[in-house]
């Protein structure tokens, strides 16, 4: 649907396309550091020659670093990591486990020597439980002694050894270090011992305590089985002591910064001095991009890039000015439309160069589920389908990943058709999240990529529907402050009676809260008749009389007949007050911070309407009047919303004076409320139809008369 757009407001539409288009550009060039658009600035000079003065003043136009000759750095390197001592920690849970081997071997022991067997049937039993021992050494073991023995001196022994510590083998160096969880030692490795060293070293200090050869065997067998190394090398901590150390190692001999003087004009080059200078030739050559019979394309290519750019989002012009005016027509709209889109690009880039992860964590579906609630599908719609060709751009013309992101993200609109709560942000991503991995299957079916990279992208499609929710949930409520808009969410906080301008209206004007419900209740159902915004109409319809707080005493619906107050006022003072509610309810709205489309509501929902109670009780009283004092400001209805309110409010009015609310009386009401309106032009800027006038009259009936329905009459 296309209307008339001044010919300013198109200027300042493409004005802002052409704005966006430059920043995507410089973003994105910029941010990738693509050389290409650099032109060539340094030339290849000849350097100036050791011992001759220099023919220049050198300043450095950045900072550079001067590096050593790359194999020295790797030799020191090397030398480094020979240097570094082998980390090994200590287990201080050996000692007990030691111990616990010499309880259950012993235990082991003598519930099989019990048993009624030969003792080679018990050895037999006893090799089972995996003790490997000889018949004579078990033959041994039956004696008390030597179970005393094991259990006194041979385990002390095993702990005092085990504070010193048992390494499986002796480490190839001199020194090691041994880490605990408190503290780091440096010690000799001749001071451990190995399991055998161990035996040969308890033989040595208790030699005389044997007499035969099997006992020395017997002890021998024991300690294998008993002892348990607590020295194991740490290689993890090992290698990283290795890496810091070399990582220590830059190569760096020298730096020069930016702005540092280098050498002076005249001054005799040395060999320092002319080390500086070719390294910054170097570098500065480095940053020459640009060959001499490429220069045209690398022009043109820029060009190019950014004609494609305003291109693609002219289209956002097309599209919305012949179905979407609206967001022309509210120049806030369309350059939320254009700030998206930047983000949008800035975010993609700097997955893309910076962060240099998966394309698929663009969280495509954060700027739709926003534009959704914010604006309205439309307006999704219309972001998803441009920035999918500005996206296959950005994304080096990989059209159908660049597919998956912008179609998975736009189905979020399938779960904000009629959005009006929280829950609607995590239904949108499940169907993101579906048409992604739905999307994802048919790309990958006929894909070469492996398996582990297909689930790492579909890992960060999750991500990016994860980033969409987080973020879209977060950013919704400031974003909407910032715009002439208000969302069903926000309508729905503010439709709750809790909120303090709602509950003062129910405590001092409760006749007016009553009626302001009744008005919600008609306008809702009018709204959904005309295809209106349902919970503005309602929501807007709670806080229309908001302004009668203030003198509430004045209204009748909040007073008995017999006890008004205008008894004792003129009616151009009666009037006064009576206008006055508008004026007050839109100060009140203000103070509490109520959106605007509230507002507009509260100001309209007389329009230009006359206070004709007032004006003809001053008109039978011969006062001298200036009829303009007996007509609302205005401004008349600007939009359906404001404008269902409007007949809501007299309809509800008008029906409640009726002594005999029947269905007939209620018709003919409810006909001259809207017929009075249309004489008078007051919905003439609201854009509601004559047949949009039928549905609104056919919705609003049956709420009437389940209003003023009688029950029937119970006998006694």
């Amino acid at each position: 649907m296309k209307t008339d757009i001044s010919s300013k407001t198109i200027s300042k539409a493409f004005i802002s396309i052409i704005i966006t288009a430059i920043i995507i550009f410089l973003l994105n060039f910029i941010i990738k550091a693509n050389p290409e658009i650099f032109p060539q600035i340094f030339g290849k000079k000849e350097l100036p020659v050791i011992g001759k003065p220099s023919p220049q003043k050198v300043i450095a136009p950045f900072k550079f670093h001067i590096f050593e000759n790359e194999n020295i750095t790797e030799k020191k390197r090397q030398e480094v990591k020979e240097n570094i001592l082998p980390i090994y920690f200590k287990l201080q849970s050996a000692t007990f486990q030691s111990q616990k081997n010499v309880d259950i071997f012993l235990a082991e022991f003598n519930k099989i020597n019990s048993q009624e067997l030969s003792d080679f049937e018990k050895l037999k039993q006893f090799s089972k439980k995996k003790f490997d021992i000889s018949l004579s050494e078990f033959l041994l073991l039956k004696s008390e002694k030597i179970q005393e023995y094991i259990q006194n001196d041979l385990l002390k022994y095993i702990k005092d050894v085990s504070e010193i510590g048992i390494i499986q083998t002796i480490p190839k160096k001199d020194s090691i270090i041994i880490r605990d969880s408190e503290s780091r030692k440096k010690i000799s490795s001749e001071e451990l011992f190995t399991k055998k060293e161990v035996f040969t070293n308890f033989i040595e200090k208790n030699s005389e305590n044997f007499d035969e050869k099997n006992q020395i065997d017997l002890i021998e067998t024991l300690l294998n089985i008993f002892l348990v190394p607590n020295i194991s090398f740490d290689k993890e901590g090992t290698e990283q002591e290795i890496q810091k150390a070399q990582n220590s190692i830059t190569g760096i001999i020298d730096v020069v910064n930016k702005d540092e003087l280098i050498v002076l004009k005249g001054v005799t080059i040395t060999k320092e001095i002319h080390r500086k200078l070719e390294v910054l030739e170097q570098k500065k050559n480095q940053k020459n991009i640009y060959e001499n019979d490429k220069n045209l394309r690398k022009i043109t290519e820029p060009i190019s890039h950014f004609a494609y750019l305003f291109f693609v989002l002219s289209f956002f012009f097309i599209l919305c000015y012949f179905f979407h005016p609206k967001l022309l027509e509210t120049p806030s709209l369309f350059r939320t439309l254009l700030i998206f889109t930047i983000f949008l690009a800035l975010f993609t880039i700097l997955i893309q160069s910076v962060f240099e992860v998966s394309i698929f964590l663009i969280p495509f579906g954060l700027p739709i589920i926003l534009l959704a609630f914010l604006i309205d599908i439309p307006a999704a719609i219309i972001f998803g389908f441009v920035n999918y060709f500005l996206l296959t751009a950005l994304l080096n013309w990989n059209f159908f990943p660049a597919f998956i992101i912008s179609f998975s993200g736009l189905g979020a609109i399938l779960a904000l058709t009629n959005s009006k709560g929280r829950r609607d942000f995590y239904h949108s991503t499940f169907y993101i999240v579906i048409i992604f991995a739905g999307l994802s299957l048919i790309y990958w079916a006929f894909s070469t990529e492996s398996h582990l990279r297909i689930l790492s992208n579909f890992g960060w499609g999750i991500c990016g529907a994860i980033i969409s929710l987080i973020g879209s949930m977060a950013l919704l409520a400031p974003i909407e402050q910032r715009l002439p808009i208000i969302t069903n969410i926000h309508l729905l906080e503010l439709g709750d009676f809790s909120v303090p301008v709602l509950k003062n209206l129910s405590e001092t004007a409760s006749g007016t809260y009553h009626h302001s419900i009744v008005v919600g209740n008609l306008a809702e159902a009018a709204a959904k008749a005309i295809g209106a915004n349902p919970f503005l109409a309602r929501v807007g319809s709670y806080y229309h009389d908001i302004g009668k707080t203030k003198n509430p005493e004045f209204f009748a619906e909040n007073i008995k007949a017999d006890e008004s107050q205008h008894k004792n006022l003129t009616s151009r003072q009666s009037a006064k007050i009576i206008k006055e509610h508008i004026e007050n309810g839109v100060q009140l709205a203000k103070e509490n911070k109520i959106p605007k489309g509230i507002i507009d509501i509260i100001e309209q929902h007389h329009g230009t309407s006359q206070i004709s109670y007032f004006y003809q009780q001053s008109v039978k009283n011969k006062e001298k009047i200036d009829e303009k004092e007996f007509y609302y400001n205005g401004p008349k209805p600007k939009t359906k919303e404001a404008g269902i309110v409007m007949i809501a409010d007299i309809v509800e009015s008008m029906t409640k004076s009726l002594e005999n609310p029947i269905i007939g009386e209620i018709k003919k009401v409810l006909k001259t409320a809207i017929r009075k309106l249309i004489e008078t032009e007051q919905l003439s800027d609201c854009e509601i139809s004559f047949s949009d006038l039928k549905y609104i009259e056919k919705s609003m009936m049956p709420i009437l008369l389940g209003i003023y329905q009688k029950r029937v009459e119970y006998p006694d």
